[in-house]
Formats: C-alpha cells, structure tokens, sequence
C-alpha cells in the first residue's frame, strides 16, 4: 500500500474527480463518509495509483502526511 487508510480517505474527501465504485453502496451508507476511500475509487487501479495522476497534487496542496 502506498498511504495509510487515513491519508486515502483525505484524499477522496477532497478530490472533486472522487467516484466511487459502487454508488449505490454510499447512497445506502446514510451519509457515512468513512466509506470514501481512493481505495474504493473507480480512477484507483490495482497497483494503487490514481488513474487520473490527481493524487499527489491533492497531497501536496493539503499538507496531507501518513
């Protein structure tokens, strides 16, 4: 893993391209935000990058650290 679980949940909090995988179960989850997670991200692949190149550049603006 590349982050801690902390550090992937920050990250999707505040990045404006988040998807998650499955819609239906975060509509479902009654607004708990603790499901957010690149790890359940749709642009996250296998090997733990974001697809779409916007991970460092969220942590490097919010001063996120593991």
């Amino acid at each position: 893993m590349r982050a801690s679980f902390d550090t992937y949940r920050k990250v999707a909090k505040a990045c404006s391209a988040y998807e998650p995988m499955s819609k239906e179960r975060i509509s479902n989850s009654c607004c708990d935000t603790n499901d957010i997670s690149c790890t359940n991200c749709r642009h996250f692949d296998e090997e733990k990058y974001c697809r779409l190149d916007l991970y460092d550049q969220i942590v490097e603006n919010h001063n996120f650290e593991d």
